[in-house]
């Protein structure tokens, strides 16, 4: 070899180097896949019948979403342990309360609804003479009304409310 002669002349420098860029590219890029594959499956486990949701179904599980909000006067709570079911629960009075069930294939309580009894009493309901709410799962009759004291564990929620509600529950699935 001549003097002042690399073992590569200029054009295979350019040549080598390219291939290095496009080497280390593609292997951020297959970087950049592995891990956009992985939160791709990760938002399709969680959200899959939400994606699958067309036309107003879409606009509404939207419309939910935009009421469970960080500004919103609805909370999220998990009640899943107690009834495999999520509670919005309104925070300003904090007695009024929707629950849905995750699993309704699984139960004919899918949506449970508590509302505060004042406004039926006001208008002259003896919300006494309402059925008294079951203490355990399963034993509501859909689109009937109970009456629960607050003085007993309420399954659905898992706890004694200390409050009185009325409740109904929908069997949508």
């Amino acid at each position: 070899m001549g003097q002042g002669r690399g073992l590569l002349n200029g054009n295979a420098r350019r040549l080598l180097l390219a291939a290095v860029i496009i080497g280390s590219a593609a292997g951020a890029q297959a970087a950049e896949n592995s891990e956009a594959t992985t939160q791709l499956n990760d938002i399709q486990a969680k959200f899959g019948p939400v994606l699958q949701l067309e036309g107003n179904a879409q606009k509404e599980i939207n419309a939910i979403a935009n009421l469970l909000s960080d500004d919103s006067k609805l909370k999220s709570i998990d009640a899943t342990k107690a009834s495999g079911e999520m509670c919005m629960l309104e925070t300003v009075s904090k007695h009024n309360m929707v629950h849905f069930n995750q699993h309704p294939e699984q139960t004919t309580e899918d949506i449970v609804y508590y509302i505060n009894p004042e406004q039926f009493i006001a208008n002259g309901l003896d919300v006494a003479k309402l059925p008294r709410h079951p203490e355990k799962l399963g034993e509501m009759k859909p689109l009937q009304w109970y009456y629960y004291d607050g003085s007993y564990v309420e399954p659905h929620q898992g706890s004694q409310l200390n409050k009185p509600f009325v409740i109904m529950s929908l069997d949508v699935k």
